[in-house]
């Protein structure tokens, strides 16, 4: 693999981490909570590994997409992984509050709003990247 690609994921996945623990565990902390409260019964503790991996495929996928695409600049990538990520999270949220009880139709616009900011700001990264790296 290409020098490029691979830092694009590396930097994707720190930033869709990071954007991710700022939104959902600070800024909706709160409901965060609640909704663990609420659905205790079938959650259970979250692996850190699986959260990277998850992070890191989502990051490729991204990648890929924003490679073939030609984005060469932050706002360019930006606004792709915008796009993207809202795609992907409404419909894995369409088919989640349709399936499962603890995904509510609720839950559905703010997951969506936290991983379309996320994944902006990671297809910014990516494009940045991409630019800048030979």
């Amino acid at each position: 693999m290409e020098k490029k690609f691979i830092l694009a994921v590396l930097g994707a996945t720190i930033t869709m981490m990071i954007i991710g623990m700022i939104l959902f565990a600070g800024l909706m902390g709160g409901s965060m909570e609640q909704w663990m409260t609420d659905n205790a019964d079938c959650l259970k503790e979250m692996s850190m590994i699986w959260w990277v991996v998850g992070s890191l495929v989502a990051s490729v996928f991204m990648t890929i997409l924003l490679q073939k695409f030609g984005t060469q600049t932050f706002l360019k990538g930006a606004i792709e992984g915008a796009w993207i990520t809202f795609f992907m999270v409404l419909g894995y949220g369409i088919l989640n509050a349709s399936t499962f009880t603890a995904y509510g139709w609720d839950w559905l616009p703010f997951d969506l709003l936290g991983n379309v900011v996320a994944g902006s700001l990671a297809g910014g990264v990516i494009g940045w990247i991409f630019g800048k790296v030979k």
